[in-house]
């Protein structure tokens, strides 16, 4: 057993304060290490379950916070890792509607029906745009 696994059993069996800490631990180490565990941790879906509500936790507790920012990417990588780890992403194929709906149609009808490809969701394409930036300022008192 590897030291990720073994953080993540011993994450199973800690109390909700406590993985509450060692979350926020693992949260601010973002190394290697931290990445495995966090793929460790996606293997058992109850702990899953706990280390979300921990993250959700954490990030409320930084709402408002001069770290907010820097604090929400880091939880919302972790957020990534255990969602990466427990749905990989299944090949869309094309398929018979006919067979899938499993009717009992004549055959003249069946032949009237038209097998449809399954079209992948398109990704909205992010617009360019010639608009300068502008910074704003608290103006000096």
């Amino acid at each position: 057993m590897n030291r990720a696994r073994k953080v993540a059993a011993a994450w199973s069996e800690l109390a909700a304060d406590q993985l509450a800490e060692q979350v926020r631990l693992m949260v601010k180490a973002r190394d290697a290490g931290a990445r495995a565990v966090w793929g460790a941790v996606a293997e058992d879906q109850v702990l899953v379950a706990r280390v979300r509500g921990a993250l959700s936790a954490l990030k409320a507790e930084f709402r408002g916070h001069r770290d907010e920012v820097m604090w929400l990417l880091w939880i919302n990588q972790a957020q990534q890792h255990l969602v990466a780890e427990t749905a990989p992403a299944a090949p869309v194929a094309e398929h018979d509607v006919v067979a899938d709906l499993d009717l009992d149609l004549d055959e003249d009808v069946a032949e009237d029906v038209v097998a449809l490809p399954v079209q992948e969701p398109v990704a909205a394409a992010r617009v360019v745009r010639d608009v300068p930036v502008m910074v704003f300022q608290e103006p000096s008192a």
